[in-house]
């Protein structure tokens, strides 16, 4: 059995409102730092030197949530594999949460798992998915009492079978090379259908035709998650094939 997850659509505790204060700035001076040739090595966006300055903090953004080697923007080059100084640090919120999920939706589609699930990705699919430490900050100088780091999920497949799912499941969006879209319900979610033998043995993974993010838990991977009594944002049972 399958079980999709969309980003969430609404703030709450699995999408905490905020912003990455900083994390613009700092990646424009990073880049502006250093000489042409790292620069082009960083980001190598032809055209005027600025429009890569400019533009290198959403390149990178993008990696957080791309396949290494996919092309976010046609102006852009490929993603590249995410740098030491590229993660965001820390994550300020503009009002205070008392308790946030296992799994949340930072800015710009980020995701951030706690310690606690943390530890069964890796003990699921060790070395595969990447995970870099971040502060969540409150107002009135307050962290947040758990850690969090960002989750990048590193394993895609082209698994989604479309002459099995429902014909109102999704729809191909148009001019997009044949990208696809869903609307996140449950309805939704539920009649998709992936290939088994595609996704194989994985736990974790995010299909390459859908351009609206979904990510794909095994059942073992979701059982792992009710037996620890964590909360993740809600996910429902895809068709298997």
């Amino acid at each position: 059995m399958v079980w999709g997850m969309a980003i969430p659509d609404k703030f709450g505790e699995f999408w905490p409102d905020g912003e990455f204060k900083g994390w613009n700035a700092s990646l424009m001076q990073h880049i502006l730092k250093q000489p042409p040739e790292i620069q082009r090595a960083l980001f190598d966006r032809s055209g005027d030197p600025m429009e890569a300055v400019v533009d290198y903090p959403v390149y990178v953004c993008g990696k957080f949530k791309s396949e290494v080697g996919s092309i976010g923007f046609p102006e852009h080059p490929p993603f590249t594999p995410i740098q030491e100084h590229e993660p965001p640090r820390s994550f300020d919120t503009v009002k205070s949460y008392s308790s946030l999920g296992s799994i949340i939706a930072l800015k710009f589609g980020l995701l951030a798992v706690d310690d606690a699930l943390k530890a069964i990705i890796e003990r699921l699919e060790p070395r595969f998915h990447q995970f870099y430490p971040i502060e969540i900050r409150m107002p009135k100088e307050q962290n947040y009492s758990e850690s969090y780091h960002i989750f990048v999920i590193c394993q895609y497949f082209d698994s989604f079978l479309p002459e099995n799912s429902n014909d109102n499941a999704f729809r191909v969006i148009p001019n997009s090379n044949n990208k696809l879209s869903y609307d996140g319900s449950k309805k939704s979610i539920s009649g998709l259908a992936v290939s088994k033998n595609i996704f194989g043995s994985a736990h974790i993974w995010r299909e390459r035709r859908f351009s609206r993010i979904i990510t794909c838990f095994s059942d073992e991977f979701q059982a792992e998650i009710d037996a620890s009594g964590l909360r993740i944002p809600p996910q429902y049972k895809m068709m298997v094939v």
